[in-house]
């Protein structure tokens, strides 16, 4: 089951200490909407609050208004508390001369850490899961990196950003969203 594996992941990088808040990145794709919805089952058997966070990019028009008011339905039914910011990231993209990807990471972390501040958050959790991390190792193989730059997206960064989904597969997660009907 999804749900243990997830469990296990996160006892096993001591991920999330009991009395914690977490506020969970959700762009409404698969991962994040499995990764809201796990963490949701698992809260009062972790000890924490969660907090939903979603940054309009405002790259793909009426989609992504689309997108963001489905973050904000998804957490209301969780009886979640959801922040919804839409930022002008193409512009900002621009002004610091950043490749699309680079700049919409940046802006995206600022806006979460922002999120934990007000929020008073603990953790941030992002829904990387077992194919992204292949995906980048891949990535910096092709790009020359030696073997430090080999090491993939770590489960816990920095002390405070996690992934729970880091050894899930996105089969996995697409089994668990049809499971579930998400």
């Amino acid at each position: 089951m999804l749900t243990d594996k997830i469990r296990n992941t996160i006892k096993k990088y001591s991920m999330i200490a009991s009395g914690g808040k977490v506020v969970i990145a959700v762009s409404g794709g698969p991962d994040s909407v499995t990764l809201v919805h796990i963490l949701w089952k698992l809260q009062d058997e972790l000890g924490v609050t969660l907090h939903v966070a979603h940054l309009d990019h405002r790259f793909r028009g009426e989609e992504s208004a689309a997108d963001a008011e489905f973050v904000r339905s998804l957490a209301e039914n969780l009886h979640l508390p959801v922040t919804i910011e839409s930022w002008d990231v193409a512009t900002q993209i621009k002004q610091n001369r950043w490749s699309i990807q680079e700049g919409a990471r940046v802006l995206r972390y600022q806006f979460l850490e922002q999120v934990a501040q007000k929020a008073k958050a603990t953790k941030i959790a992002t829904g990387h899961n077992a194919n992204d991390q292949a995906e980048t190792i891949l990535m910096r193989l092709i790009r020359g990196s030696g073997t430090e730059g080999l090491s993939g997206i770590p489960p816990v960064r920095n002390g405070w950003i996690i992934r729970p989904l880091i050894e899930t597969t996105r089969s996995e997660i697409e089994e668990y969203l049809q499971n579930n009907s998400l």
